[in-house]
């Protein structure tokens, strides 16, 4: 099998699959972000909202009538004790998380997860996933430290308030895990779901 579509708009995914050399289309699709439910767990949670997702996803290509192809879905948060840290919402809150994770191991989940319309039934879609977890050490932040890097606009939109994969690998003093997956796309497990349901990227081309 050859082909599917990521449904993401984030451009360390897109590097990722680019990298794998997987053969792909970005299907932009409207779809707001779920919040954690009360008394949900992040590994609940995170799955939960990929699973959405994707069934969003599905059914945008079938309201558009658009060939249907497996759908690549993924989702990553930061979790410092069963709580939850999304994106930010401004400087204050961007800062405020920092500083909760200064100085002491966080975790990183993803969930990536590659959706598969069931051949018998349109409405139901099949799910292959994993879900991942590294461990994350941040060095002792200030303040100062993080509204200047609030100020390089990197955390903007990313989970925790920063990003591993630029400024704020400064911040990082260890990690127990995969890097990739705190990038936003566990490698080694994406290609894992690939094999299994024989879709090409570059080990089997």
């Amino acid at each position: 099998m050859s082909g599917i579509y990521l449904a993401s708009r984030s451009p360390r995914r897109k590097e990722i699959l680019e990298s794998l050399e997987v053969e792909f289309e970005i299907i932009d699709y409207p779809h707001k972000e779920s919040n954690p439910f009360k008394n949900e767990s992040p590994y609940e949670f995170i799955e939960r909202n990929t699973k959405e997702k994707s069934i969003a996803a599905f059914a945008y290509l079938q309201e558009n009538q658009q060939k249907i192809l497996p759908v690549l879905t993924a989702d990553t948060i930061v979790s410092l004790d069963d709580r939850i840290f999304g994106k930010p919402e401004n400087k204050d809150h961007a800062i405020s998380m920092l500083l909760e994770l200064s100085g002491q191991f966080h975790n990183v989940i993803s969930c990536v997860a590659i959706g598969v319309m069931d051949k018998s039934s349109s409405d139901t879609v099949n799910f292959h996933m994993n879900i991942v977890e590294t461990k994350v050490l941040f060095k002792t932040l200030t303040a100062f430290e993080c509204g200047k890097y609030w100020d390089t606009k990197e955390p903007l939109d990313k989970a925790g308030s920063y990003g591993i994969q630029g400024i704020g690998a400064t911040f990082v003093e260890k990690i127990i895990g995969s890097h990739s997956n705190v990038v936003g796309l566990p490698i080694f497990e994406t290609c894992k779901i690939l094999d299994n349901l024989k879709i090409n990227y570059w080990f089997s081309k």
